[in-house]
């Protein structure tokens, strides 16, 4: 199987998504949850002092810094969005061929070849096909397959035949 396609905005944040739920799982939402005890703790330190000095406003912006950065892991698509413009993908084009083996990526700098065995995560949703392997992740959107070419990807990988799957 062969094709070519372009990584669009919303692909990027979708592929980064699933990977980013499948690979951490609830350690995001308890890492969240500490971040932002330990930032109210901060504030509740720098708030609890009788005079006010510059130690205390550090503090409490720390404790402030803290609490955005809990609050921003729940919401992992809004970072995803801005980082997609420095990640190099606009614009760019690859080339798939996929086949019993593995498959093979082509961009204008840069070609994987990737056997099926080392894919350590794949999932999809009703728009992207996500693969990674050694920290590399692949992602294809569907609106470049047709019907056959989605059922003949799942099947080389390994993703069950419909519906959000994940490994």
């Amino acid at each position: 199987m062969h094709f070519e396609y372009e990584i669009t905005t919303e692909e990027y944040v979708q592929c980064q998504a699933l990977y980013y739920e499948l690979t951490s799982g609830r350690k995001r939402i308890e890492g969240a949850v500490a971040w932002i005890v330990v930032g109210l703790g901060l504030i509740v330190v720098a708030w609890n002092e009788k005079f006010l000095d510059t130690a205390q406003f550090l503090l409490a912006a720390i404790g402030a810094w803290l609490i955005y950065c809990g609050i921003a892991r729940f919401f992992p698509a809004l970072f995803y969005r801005r980082a997609y413009p420095k990640s190099g993908l606009p614009g760019k084009k690859f080339k798939l061929d996929a086949n019993e083996e593995g498959f093979d990526v082509a961009g204008d700098l840069y070609s994987w070849h990737v056997q099926w065995p080392g894919v350590r995560v794949k999932a999809e949703n009703e728009k992207v096909f996500m693969l990674c392997s050694q920290g590399t992740i692949f992602m294809i959107g569907k609106r470049f397959l047709t019907d056959e070419q989605q059922h003949e990807f799942r099947r080389l990988s390994g993703l069950p035949p419909r519906g959000n799957a994940a490994s």
